[in-house]
């Protein structure tokens, strides 16, 4: 590597952040990635080049590169949910919402399926997850907040034991799904509930925590189940 070319080596939080410094440089930049027909970003380094000879890129392949990268940031790579990043970024547009809903959920005996089947056969099941989070909730934002973690945030005024029904629905079918999968028969989901309703302070940001409190209690319970956050 030149010593002109600076690698920067981009950790999560500061994915965005780093685009928008690379953006607003104006110099040449090029990406490379273990998955370059994907633009993983869990393992994407992003190049900078000064003072090389590299052809400057026309603005219509710029305007494509600056298009790949907010879809990248937006859209999660393997199973097209919104990223974590985007997640966020909803959480600070939508701070004003009176009545919100979060669900986070998480696999059971994710790792068994890795480690047995091999992560194809983890991918598979993290797609099929999302495919099946998307169609059924599909009135709200499903996201993947990372690894074998979903979250799925719903706007609008609704009684939690309409959304527990809701979750345990989904629990139910995704289960029956899981058994027709040979490599996913040992696979389950728990969910945790928080629910912000009118007159309430509470922001998204505290709704996620609590969400992930009462997702806690459902693995403590063992598992393959859904609680609602109880202060």
């Amino acid at each position: 590597m030149s010593i002109n070319e600076i690698n920067i080596y981009v950790q999560d939080k500061d994915l965005i952040p780093a685009i928008q410094k690379i953006l607003k440089s104006g110099l040449d930049y090029k990406f490379h990635s273990k998955y370059p027909d994907k633009l993983n970003p869990d393992a994407l380094n992003i190049f900078i080049a000064r003072d090389l000879p590299i052809k400057a890129l026309d603005a219509s392949a710029e305007r494509e590169h600056q298009r790949r990268l907010v879809e990248m940031a937006h859209q999660d790579y393997l199973t097209g949910l919104a990223t974590r990043w985007y997640l966020q970024e909803y959480v600070q547009n939508n701070q004003h919402e009176e009545n919100i809903t979060c669900i986070y959920f998480d696999l059971d005996n994710f790792k068994y399926v890795n480690d047995t089947y091999g992560h194809q056969a983890g991918d598979r099941a993290l797609a099929a997850t999302a495919e099946m989070l998307q169609r059924e909730f599909a009135d709200g934002l499903a996201a993947r907040m990372g690894g074998d973690e979903f979250m799925v945030v719903l706007p609008g005024a609704r009684t939690l034991e309409e959304v527990e029904t809701k979750v345990n629905t989904f629990m139910k079918n995704l289960s029956d799904y899981y058994k027709t999968m040979p490599t996913m028969k040992k696979l389950s989901v728990s969910a945790g509930i928080a629910q912000k309703v009118s007159g309430s302070d509470k922001t998204i940001d505290t709704l996620i925590h609590e969400s992930d409190r009462a997702l806690y209690a459902a693995k403590k319970s063992g598992k393959n189940c859904c609680r609602i956050y109880d202060q």
